[in-house]
């Protein structure tokens, strides 16, 4: 971004980036978190469908990484390089996944816990640029849409 692109950021910029690398953390460890689960679940006839939400919805945290790395690299910043520092630079931390690959209810809820932390991440994000920053501010629209989309596909799962 050129001089008068970060000049008509109305925040902090740093504190932006700051906010923009744990979030991007976030998505990084979701993803990870997601893949492995789609690949371990097993127990019941849906197993398959999971694993198939799981891994889309990975994807999509791929995608979310993606772009916050392009807002941060944007801003004169740089995503989280080293992978080891992912968990301490997040907003939440790893959303650990049950040990029981079988207990198809605790993979959901620890989704939905983990979707839940990142409505609130994104909400956040948007209160806080809405008027000062446009750009950052439809990003985190953008994102937080499909964070509660993901919230509700998880939720239906589980009635």
């Amino acid at each position: 971004m050129g001089e008068k692109g970060r000049q008509i950021v109305g925040l902090d910029v740093e504190e932006l980036l700051a906010d923009l690398n744990r979030l991007y953390a976030d998505e990084w460890l979701a993803a990870y978190a997601y893949n492995y689960m789609s690949q371990v679940v097993t127990g019941r006839p849906a197993a398959k469908q999971l694993a198939a939400l799981l891994l889309d919805t990975s994807k999509d945290e791929l995608e979310h990484q993606q772009e916050l790395a392009d807002r941060i690299t944007s801003l004169g910043g740089k995503p989280v390089a080293d992978i080891s520092k992912l968990v301490e630079a997040s907003n939440d931390g790893y959303p650990t996944p049950p040990a029981n690959e079988k207990d198809f209810d605790a993979i959901v809820r620890a989704v939905i816990k983990a979707e839940h932390d990142a409505i609130e991440g994104y909400n956040k994000l948007a209160q806080k640029t809405h008027g000062k920053d446009p750009i950052t501010y439809e990003l985190a629209v953008h994102i937080l849409t499909e964070e509660v989309e993901h919230e509700d596909e998880f939720e239906n799962l589980l009635g």
